[in-house]
């Protein structure tokens, strides 16, 4: 396999400097009494902190995408380089960015600092998996949250807000450790680069279970339950490398610092555990481990794990 390109590996950039973009759905939205209309979900992440931003749009015209994109960069800022396949809303917001600036003068261009205009990055046509950062995290996101969503018609700022509240909860998953106790059960996640600090504080539930059509808060926040259990079981084995059975594999070790699949977690909140005991069988694989977290002391399949820092630390 070839080494990653320089826009996945820049460490002093800040968020969103290199960005990858697709579009997923659509969505069934409610936007008057009787009258139903299709969304879709834009799906924006950092190429090197892998955080994600979600925007809707009400069609996939150049227009709406260059509303989506002035939005994206209110908030995240301007990037260098944007990564999307060839969709033809995507070549047409760069052929209109281009022409809205052909016609200035340089003192304008000054002005608007136009000099440092985005560089669009178009993917091979017929291979999707060149932009496999947002496709990855499309697929992970979409189906969750059609599942999530069922046949439940929105309106449209209440699928903003479940996409604000799927946006934070994919933040916090683990990328990382920190330099500090490894018992205490504490990780790196993108919010911690995006905010300066994780939001795992924010009120995660339980929320109060109704009926009432009324109640919509709690309605959203049901689906933003549902979302979080359907992804959290689907996100770990992405993380486990998968390799033929004739390859061998890396045993886990004593003292690897591993992220584990608890279906009883709460909301937005992964466990962090460091192996404090192995069980190799006859054949010397290591199927059985004992892990020290916050909490106490638990025996855990390795299959229910993904090491995030092995013990021997990582390979230059």
């Amino acid at each position: 396999m070839a080494d990653l390109p320089s826009s996945r590996v820049a460490p002093h950039t800040p968020p969103f400097y290199y960005t990858s973009c697709d579009y997923f759905g659509p969505f069934q939205v409610k936007v008057g009494r009787n009258k139903r209309a299709k969304h879709y979900g834009v799906i924006f992440t950092c190429l090197n902190t892998r955080a994600v931003h979600l925007e809707i749009a009400t069609d996939c015209s150049t227009m709406e995408f260059l509303q989506v994109l002035r939005r994206f960069f209110a908030v995240r800022g301007q990037p260098a380089q944007i990564l999307s396949d060839n969709g033809t809303q995507f070549v047409g917001a760069q052929r209109e960015l281009r022409e809205m600036i052909s016609g200035w003068s340089e003192d304008e261009l000054k002005d608007f600092c136009a000099e440092n205009r985005v560089q669009w990055k178009f993917i091979t046509p017929g291979a999707p998996h060149q932009n496999g950062c947002a496709e990855s995290l499309v697929k992970s996101a979409k189906i969750a949250i059609k599942k999530a969503i069922g046949e439940q018609v929105l309106t449209p700022f209440e699928l903003l807000t479940c996409f604000l509240e799927v946006a934070n909860l994919m933040n916090e998953r683990p990328i990382g450790r920190k330099c500090n106790d490894p018992d205490d059960g504490s990780y790196l996640s993108p919010n911690d680069i995006l905010l300066g600090r994780s939001s795992r504080n924010v009120p995660q539930g339980p929320f109060k279970q109704t009926k009432n059509p009324r109640h919509r808060v709690e309605f959203i926040q049901q689906i933003v339950d549902s979302f979080w259990k359907r992804w959290s079981q689907n996100v770990l084995p992405l993380l486990v490398p998968c390799r033929k059975w004739n390859a061998d594999r890396r045993n886990v070790r004593v003292g690897d610092v591993v992220m584990t699949a608890d279906s009883n977690a709460v909301r937005g909140k992964w466990t962090i555990a460091r192996i404090i005991q192995v069980y190799p069988g006859p054949d010397g694989k290591v199927r059985n481990v004992k892990l020290k977290t916050v909490s106490g002391e638990y025996r855990r399949p390795i299959t229910k794990l993904a090491v995030i820092y092995p013990a021997e630390g990582y390979i230059d």
